[in-house]
């Protein structure tokens, strides 16, 4: 390599004096030669310019070493990577985060060097002429420097200068060539996900069909909790390489994150053709359908999981899970008993089974589990919450209570707690307490129904009827159709004598699918009240039909009677009759109507039939007189009559009929004789 542009050699000359001569005579014409030169150069620049450069060369050393000029650079000679490189004015030196450099040589005007620099752009240090260098250094400086606005082509990054005393004398551009790697590089070494995402995305843009980063940018954004732009990226690796076993696997767990259960299951589903034993892909495919409530679709699924890979104590924990919505208690038991075998530490795995034993009434065992649970979680409100719903179940209601008790007390805040303790106070009558507790429910949750009709079913039933109206009317409000409220209105609503409001009510209710035959009752009571007698009527025959009772029977066999529809009255006393043959009140209804359709032989006999069952009665025996009178046979009616009297001396109705029966007796018998 050269270090300097004039390379001189030395002869040997026989004769000192004479060679001393000689080279000053030399001397001399090179300096005028290159006086000349210098002076051609300024006249005529531009028919000069065309000349070989070793004569620019002699213009610039004589304008350095006898005029004082600055000095000339011509190359810089670099080593990059074991290959050597020479940069001249107008060239331009590229690096990457690969590269390692030096610049060994350096050519310009200053015959020993002496005073000659080269310094990097970017690089610490004054002088970096013979330093190894490395790429990495500059790479890191421009993207520190540039961020985002780094790109993909070579980045001006300064130059590299050559300096005399400090003085710049040349530069020759310096160029980073940024690359998908870099980025890649910074995303491992960053902590930050956000500037993770970045780097990755920057090193995509640069090389789009680069599998290996986007997963790790799909990878990057599921730990960020961005699944859709996970889902995003994997899908787009499943167009690049559609049967990516990894992309698809990521892919279903991030569908099952979204709560996109559909497309999990369809994704899981292609996982499998490719790889029948993936245990993980039978064991997501599981939870989209049991989220979806196919359970038994989720117990078929977990169960293949479980046979690739039994030792999976979640999936198995799940398949008990799975089993329990599906009502199957008894496997769900099981599976929960594996996996507390597996796990005994696994204080979860005990609540769970607990929570079985509870749902399948096995409250002895539920009890044990709670207890072992909160022998470990002592401030485990939910464990307590539940320990007195397994007493509960027993029976054993002052243990229900103080274990709710002991929930509130570590967490009043919970709604369910305070309305199961108000249940509780609610089964062993304690109105009172259970008000105070379903009060403060609504407290916490003002939109709670079910605490809000508790609370007017205890005013209810402790008659504050106006109370209980306003708490139903609110509840109206969300669920207009709650035949149930509408029935409990209506009945409020009577009590208060406000029968218009009250037959509405239970109008409604019946509307809305109300079957209680009480209240087709309450509605032709309420009828009645309001002066609707046909409307009262057809209610009474509904109920009369559905579930007769001796109260309705007598209602409507009044009313057939007064309208002389003697046939349907007599229905009626029979149906009674049929209920309950020995009711004397039947028999003698029937012999009544008979008497009205003039059925004299069977009006005799009913009532007849009536006094066997109820031989007190002085009215039948009035009501069997005169039927005797109308039959002409005066013995017999003079008996009656006088049972009645004997039964009640006050009845002045046997008291006339006695004297004017004997009477009749003795002009009958005058006119036989």
């Amino acid at each position: 390599m050269e270090f300097n542009p004039i390379k001189r050699k030395r002869e040997n000359i026989g004769r000192p004096g004479r060679g001393l001569r000689i080279a000053a005579i030399a001397g001399c014409a090179v300096v005028v030669v290159i006086l000349l030169w210098i002076i051609a150069d300024y006249a005529f620049p531009e028919r000069m310019h065309n000349y070989p450069v070793s004569f620019m060369r002699l213009k610039n050393t004589f304008s350095f070493v006898f005029l004082g000029g600055k000095p000339g650079f011509y190359y810089l000679d670099v080593e990059k990577n074991g290959k050597d490189y020479r940069l001249r004015k107008g060239d331009a030196f590229d690096v990457s985060y690969r590269d390692e450099f030096v610049v060994k040589e350096i050519a310009t005007d200053v015959f020993s060097g002496r005073g000659v620099t080269v310094h990097v752009d970017g690089l610490h240090g004054e002088d970096h002429f013979r330093v190894m260098l490395r790429g990495v250094e500059l790479v890191d400086k421009v993207i520190m420097a540039r961020g985002r606005g780094a790109r993909d082509a070579a980045v001006d990054a300064g130059s590299i200068e050559v300096k005399h005393n400090g003085e710049v004398i040349a530069s020759v551009p310096l160029n980073v060539v940024i690359m998908p790697q870099d980025w890649l590089r910074y995303a491992k070494n960053s902590e930050n996900q956000q500037a993770q995402i970045e780097y990755l995305r920057r090193a995509i843009d640069m090389n789009k069909n680069d599998v290996g980063v986007r997963k790790m940018l799909a990878a990057t954004y599921e730990q960020a909790g961005n699944v859709e732009k996970a889902i995003a990226q994997y899908n787009d690796i499943l167009a690049l390489k559609p049967d990516d076993v990894n992309a698809l696997s990521g892919l279903l767990k991030c569908y099952v994150r979204a709560g996109d259960y559909d497309k999990a299951i369809s994704t899981g589903m292609k996982l499998l053709r490719i790889n029948p034993r993936d245990a993980s892909a039978f064991a997501n495919i599981g939870y989209a359908y049991g989220s979806k409530g196919a359970w038994e679709k989720a117990i078929a699924n977990y169960k293949e999981s479980l046979q690739l890979n039994p030792d999976d104590t979640l999936v198995r924990f799940r398949l008990g899970e799975a089993y329990e919505k599906a009502n199957n208690l008894k496997d769900a038991v099981e599976q929960y008993k594996l996996v507390l075998t597996k796990a005994r530490e696994a204080e979860n795995v005990k609540i769970a089974l607990a929570g079985a034993y509870l749902r399948a009434g096995n409250y002895d065992e539920s009890i044990r589990l709670y207890k072992e649970v909160i022998a470990k979680q002592p401030r485990n409100a939910s464990a307590y919450a539940n320990l007195g719903l397994a007493h509960g179940g027993k029976g054993q209601w002052k243990e229900e209570i103080e274990n709710y008790k002991k929930a509130i007390s570590l967490n009043p805040k919970d709604p369910v707690v305070h309305y199961n303790l108000a249940s509780a106070y609610e089964k062993r009558n304690q109105d009172q307490d259970a008000s105070r507790e379903y009060q403060t429910v609504l407290k916490m949750n003002p939109g709670d129904l079910e605490a809000t009709t508790k609370l007017a079913d205890i005013d209810f039933k402790n008659k504050r009827y106006g109370e209980a109206i306003r708490a139903y009317d609110k509840i109206l409000k969300s669920s207009p159709r709650k035949a149930a409220i509408h029935a409990n209105l209506g009945f409020a609503y009577g009590e208060l004598k406000k029968y218009k409001l009250s037959s509405e009510n239970y109008e409604k209710a019946i509307k809305y699918g109300m079957k209680d035959i009480q209240v087709h009752y309450n509605l032709a009571y309420t009828y009645d009240k309001l002066g609707r007698k046909k409307e009262a009527i057809r209610e009474y025959e509904y109920v009369a039909a559905s579930r007769p009772n001796m109260d309705v029977l007598d209602i409507l066999a009044e009313h057939y009677t007064d309208e002389k529809q003697y046939e349907n009255a007599i229905k009626i006393y029979k149906k009674m009759v049929a209920i309950n043959p020995k009711r004397a009140t039947a028999y003698s209804g029937l012999g009544y109507v008979y008497g009205l359709k003039n059925d004299v032989d069977k009006e005799i006999e009913y009532y007849k039939i009536s006094l066997r069952y109820d031989a007190e009665d002085d009215d039948v025996y009035l009501s069997l007189g005169k039927a005797y009178e109308r039959k002409g046979m005066y013995q017999e009616a003079l008996k009656a009559y006088t049972h009645a009297y004997e039964l009640n001396p006050d009845s002045k109705v046997a008291a006339k009929k006695i004297p004017a029966l004997k009477i009749k007796m003795l002009q009958q018998k005058h006119r036989e004789s």
